[in-house]
């Protein structure tokens, strides 16, 4: 939860509760049925301002994909290029990891899945305790009942890039319960019959490799996530 929206909760709950539970300037101890009015008002108020928060994250979406059809024209220029000498990047990349390697057995380093660029895709959710389901074009994160303790906004963007990029919000999320994220992965170029793997990157670092699936028959991997940031495939 943001502080600030937490302390405008708290605030409203504290205000309801001090009314409900005087009568005449005399305190008296609130029953259930009061706090449970006090609760399902707060929810009420937190529900409506997620709601006016998506309608405005939608108008950005659609403001966004407008400006970048400029950026997506240029990203597929230089994908023909990337994609026509693939394979002679990779083979230097190999020849330089065995003169750093000397007599190891090997292959160069993790790497982030390089894909067809795609227009830039976003959407966004409210999800509560119930659990809910959250696509972005082929993408998609599915959030089980419990991992979350109330209501949130949950924001998701695909930029247009060579990578099968994905960031969510709010930023530094976490989950009571693990949620299941599925990157597809058509029109990439596979350098190798391994697995593909989830990478939760900074920038164009990975940093962490949650346990993943590659459903190769379906072009998707899976990956077990507990904290909101920014996903990408590699291999």
């Amino acid at each position: 939860m943001r502080n600030g929206k937490g302390m405008r909760w708290l605030a409203l709950a504290a205000s309801l509760l001090v009314a409900a539970c005087s009568d005449a300037g005399s305190p008296v101890e609130p029953s259930g049925a009061q706090l449970a009015s006090v609760q399902a008002t707060t929810n009420r108020a937190r529900h409506e301002e997620l709601r006016q928060e998506r309608e405005a994250q939608k108008a950005y979406f659609k403001q966004m994909k407008e400006a970048n059809r400029e950026n997506l024209r240029a990203a597929k220029e230089e994908w023909k290029a990337w994609k026509a000498d693939w394979k002679e990047q990779y083979k230097l990349q190999k020849e330089q990891w065995k003169r750093a390697h000397p007599g190891e057995k090997g292959g160069p380093e993790i790497q982030l899945l390089r894909c067809e660029p795609r227009d830039y895709e976003a959407a966004a959710e409210i999800i509560g305790p119930q659990g809910g389901t959250i696509k972005v074009g082929e993408h998609q994160l599915v959030i089980p009942a419990g991992a979350l303790a109330q209501e949130e906004l949950i924001v998701a963007e695909a930029p247009t890039s060579s990578l099968v990029d994905l960031s969510f919000g709010p930023q530094g999320l976490q989950f009571a319960r693990s949620a299941r994220l599925t990157l597809s992965y058509k029109g990439c170029v596979r350098p190798i019959s391994s697995d593909l793997m989830v990478a939760y990157i900074q920038g164009n670092q990975i940093l962490e490799l949650p346990p993943s699936t590659d459903r190769k028959a379906d072009d998707a991997v899976d990956a077990e996530i507990d904290h909101f940031s920014r996903y990408a495939v590699a291999w």
